[in-house]
């Protein structure tokens, strides 16, 4: 098999890479034309044939050097920068992007109901939980001192925690001496 990186570090000598750059690039080149080689070779060429003409595309010096040129120049704002590191007007990118994604939207109309269906439930969804979690978890509750609230059950043999039944309530409530107030609730 041909040795490639030579031939490849030829076309690339106008460039002036950084070393370390040049060598990443020669080896990617280099895996390339190996594979185009193979490919050309087990097409049933003959093997001077198959080296001609991978050299001949490998000679379309310009267009790679090109190419390579325009990868490789610096950007022109430091890394970071909002805008991707080019000059230009933030609003205006947007406004062409919201644009782009409208008219995407619009070519394809079934991915778009299946998307607004699921912002839309994903939405009712985080609503409703937030909901519940503000009224149960961070609003307090409507009482004046709530952490002095106590809520009593009935112990038996059977069961740890039972409702109490009406009537004990109303004797509870009748005899009670310790709280201020007692009030049944469903649950």
């Amino acid at each position: 098999m041909p040795e490639w990186n030579e031939e490849i570090r030829k076309r690339l000598a106008s460039l002036k890479l950084a070393p370390t750059r040049e060598a990443e690039i020669i080896e990617e080149l280099a895996q390339h034309v190996e594979d185009r080689y193979r490919e050309l070779l087990t097409g049933g060429a003959a093997e001077a044939e198959v080296y001609r003409v991978t050299l001949e595309e490998l000679s379309d010096h310009e267009l790679m050097v090109r190419e390579l040129r325009r990868v490789e120049q610096p950007a022109a704002l430091e890394p970071g920068v909002l805008g991707g590191g080019r000059r230009g007007n933030i609003l205006a990118d947007l406004v062409q992007d919201l644009r782009y994604g409208f008219r995407m939207l619009c070519k394809n109309p079934g991915f778009t109901a299946v998307a607004v269906l699921t912002l839309a439930l994903g939405i009712g969804a985080n609503t409703a939980i937030f909901s519940v979690v503000n009224g149960v978890l961070l609003r307090p509750l409507p009482y004046p001192e709530p952490e002095r609230l106590m809520m009593i059950y009935e112990k038996t043999p059977e069961f740890f925690q039972n409702s109490v039944s009406y009537p004990n309530f109303l004797d509870w409530r009748r005899e009670n001496n310790s709280f201020a107030d007692m009030v049944s609730a469903r649950m």
